[in-house]
């Protein structure tokens, strides 16, 4: 009996999402391309994730990324909290029982995507850059994509084909997938600055100051980012913050978006292609990854058609979720201060309650991948 042949899989996009699931399907045996309309990774120095939480490190431990990653990464093990008068009112570790990495690994995404790009590049599979989706026949059963590369335009029938390319994804737009949803007013302000003084580099903090709010995240040595609900974040940073460079600002806008489903016949699409939402508790990349990683093990499974109904109800949730958070950091008032200054603490100090609240930022509130043999 002839074997069936196998299929032909066409990747849109070659950031975190689309290169987890290039090679998740490359390292169970699937020939693919993938295809980017960029001329490469994204500047370490310019990446806007960080975080990489405990179900993507479990999700990349079968591929050997995982612990590149930890050796690559800082390792934020707890959250400190100041409030409007200078005082710590909360300080938590992020571990609690069962769970494998008590930390969330803070790491450049374009450093991220070349762990992940030369992992695939080992399974023989090497990224096709300056290479662009420019339209597509509509047509979900029998989908053809118009690609325009180095060596010209061309026409790509695929058996499978996925749209990892981001917001704006192009796949979406020609496969008529909507992507309903809302923005913020607020301008946000990122920067990542070198530091003149020592920190602790295992410290996420979060400073309340009137009506700002301040987070400093880690990058390693005293390198952190700063986040602010500024656009101008200079605004926002200490008077007495001795900073030795600049290495990168921006500003930035959240969106709350999501499409309705994830799969159209033998479309597919993942991560930001899919759903974007506000950056609180570094769920974006890692839920992308997951998407990827799903829907890999989907397609080797022979359970495609399951994909869409797996993921929508994590993503609703997360974009929900998020949502609410920061809405709740932008429109603190004095009941949600008074819990923040007088019962959060010692609520988080109960490893139980801990675990509640901080499985959003572990991303272990999401069904267990059935493929992968620890649980936790």
């Amino acid at each position: 009996m002839t074997a069936p042949a196998a299929p032909k899989i066409l990747i849109a996009g070659a950031g975190p999402t689309g290169l987890a699931c290039a090679l998740e399907l490359a390292r169970r045996g699937f020939a693919l391309r993938i295809v980017d309309k960029g001329a490469g990774f994204t500047p370490v120095e310019q990446s806007r994730a960080l975080g990489v939480n405990n179900r993507t490190l479990q999700l990349l431990q079968p591929s050997g990324v995982t612990d590149k990653l930890l050796a690559k990464g800082t390792r934020a093990t707890h959250l400190r909290i100041r409030n409007e008068k200078g005082r710590d009112v909360i300080r938590t570790p992020f571990a609690y029982p069962g769970v494998l990495y008590p930390f969330m690994l803070v790491l450049a995404q374009g450093r991220t995507e070349r762990l992940l790009g030369e992992a695939l590049n080992a399974h023989g599979v090497s990224i096709e850059w300056n290479t662009q989706v420019t339209d597509a026949n509509g047509d979900a059963l029998r989908p053809e994509v118009r690609l325009t590369g180095p060596g010209g335009a061309e026409s790509v029938s695929a058996d499978i084909v996925i749209g990892a390319d981001g917001p704006g994804s192009q796949i979406r737009k020609s496969f008529g997938f909507s992507f309903e949803g809302s923005s913020l007013a607020t301008e946000f302000g990122l920067a990542d600055v070198d530091l003149g003084d020592a920190i602790d580099t295992e410290e996420l903090f979060v400073h309340f100051n009137g009506a700002d709010i301040l987070a400093r995240i880690p990058m390693g040595g005293k390198t952190v980012r700063y986040i602010s609900p500024r656009a101008n974040i200079s605004k926002a940073l200490p008077d007495d913050l001795k900073i030795e460079r600049i290495v990168w600002r921006s500003s930035f806008h959240i969106n709350f978006r999501h499409v309705e489903q994830m799969a159209r016949g033998r479309v597919f699409l993942a991560g930001d292609a899919a759903h974007v939402h506000s950056p609180v508790g570094a769920r974006g990349m890692n839920l992308g990854i997951e998407d990827a990683c799903w829907l890999a093990w989907a397609i080797e499974a022979g359970k495609t058609g399951d994909y869409s109904g797996l993921r929508m109800p994590v993503v609703r949730k997360v974009v929900t979720q998020t949502r609410t958070q920061t809405r709740a950091l932008l429109g603190f008032n004095s009941f949600t201060r008074f819990l923040r200054d007088h019962a959060a603490n010692a609520l988080l100090s109960v490893p139980f309650i801990r675990a509640a609240a901080f499985k959003g930022v572990t991303g272990l509130d999401t069904i267990d991948p059935p493929w992968l043999k620890q649980q936790c």
